[in-house]
């Protein structure tokens, strides 16, 4: 099997061409970028699992920040992303989406300075946490505050795009601090910066979603999806030191048809994705989920109504779990 890299066309395409017991041929997804932990957790589902689960064709894979474009339009039928956008895009509601699972439960505070700048002393200081509206100028602010500052003792900036958009901005000098990942300790570090903040937060801050459609149509597509993902992320985590299948899982991704040439960076990214930002058994407590709702009404990223729960489906979650031998997450009793 292989991962294939498709472009988003937002066409009106039927999702997975034809299939036997799933409905569908293969996993089409979309993911909102092109980490390496990203690639090399699905690269781990369709080399080990999701054959056997009855995916029979290549699955077809797209990094893009279109990623819900591509899902509206029918060019994927899973996408995963980070949560902040998926609830707005519940709350507007032009296409009926539902959250089945939860890629990352732990959402990384971390704060970077460039070079030459005092920790110790940000007053008045450029700093961005992404464009308007971003998740992590939130994150900003409560890093700020912990830090002992009021949000407004600093200049906000918007940079478009991502977290290694804000990485390259803050090398360059165009910004004097930056919310990153902890993947941006190496490059940040080689860079002469320093990151001086390093929180994680228990939170749901990256999901899959689904449209409902889909789901209804093709609720065993949707489950193989899920139990594939998961044991995947299970397989990867063996170990007491989560290094036990590190080079037979980065193997799978050096050699043909994937090809990927990690970076030492890329490497050092395993640890702390499988400990510190990955859900290893793709669910999230139900607090946390609420914390999250919270947090989105506060920040105006949907209306101060919006029931979370009206917007996921959990059973393929749990069937996945019980298959797998884990308990279910989140807890049936707290719903």
């Amino acid at each position: 099997m292989a991962l294939t890299l498709i472009a988003v066309a937002c066409g009106d395409d039927e999702g997975g061409g034809s299939g036997g017991d799933l409905g569908v041929a293969r996993v089409e997804l979309a993911i909102d970028n092109d980490d390496f932990m990203n690639q090399l957790a699905v690269i781990v589902a369709e080399e080990r699992y999701w054959p056997d689960l009855g995916f029979a064709e290549d699955v077809e894979y797209a990094a893009s920040d279109e990623y819900l474009a591509a899902l509206f339009g029918g060019d994927v039928w899973m996408a995963q992303g980070e949560s902040d956008a998926i609830w707005a895009a519940m709350a507007e509601g032009s296409v009926d989406l539902v959250g089945v699972g939860v890629e990352k439960d732990v959402e990384a505070w971390f704060l970077g300075v460039r070079e030459d700048v005092d920790p110790d002393d940000l007053s008045g200081l450029k700093i961005s946490g992404g464009p308007p509206g971003d998740r992590n100028i939130t994150v900003g602010e409560h890093i700020l505050e912990d830090l002992g500052y009021s949000p407004d003792d600093l200049e906000w900036v918007s940079i478009e795009g991502g977290s290694d958009e804000r990485l390259t901005a803050l090398v360059a000098g165009q910004i004097d601090v930056a919310v990153l990942q902890p993947r941006h300790l190496l490059p940040l570090d080689e860079e002469g910066g320093t990151m001086i903040y390093e929180e994680y937060k228990d939170a749901p801050q990256e999901v899959w979603v689904t449209t409902r459609d889909f789901y209804e149509e093709n609720e065993a597509a949707v489950c193989a999806y899920l139990e594939g993902r998961i044991a995947a992320k299970q397989w990867m985590a063996e170990g007491d030191d989560y290094m036990d299948n590190k080079d037979e899982a980065v193997g799978l991704a050096e050699a043909e048809p994937y090809n990927l040439d990690p970076s030492e960076g890329d490497l050092e990214e395993w640890e702390a994705e499988i400990t510190g930002n990955w859900s290893l058994d793709g669910g999230s407590p139900v607090a946390g989920f609420e914390a999250w709702n919270d947090d989105m009404i506060s920040n105006e990223n949907v209306p101060a109504d919006f029931d979370w729960k009206e917007h996921f489906e959990f059973g393929c979650l749990w069937e996945a779990q019980e298959n797998l031998g884990l308990e279910p997450n989140p807890n049936p009793d707290d719903l």
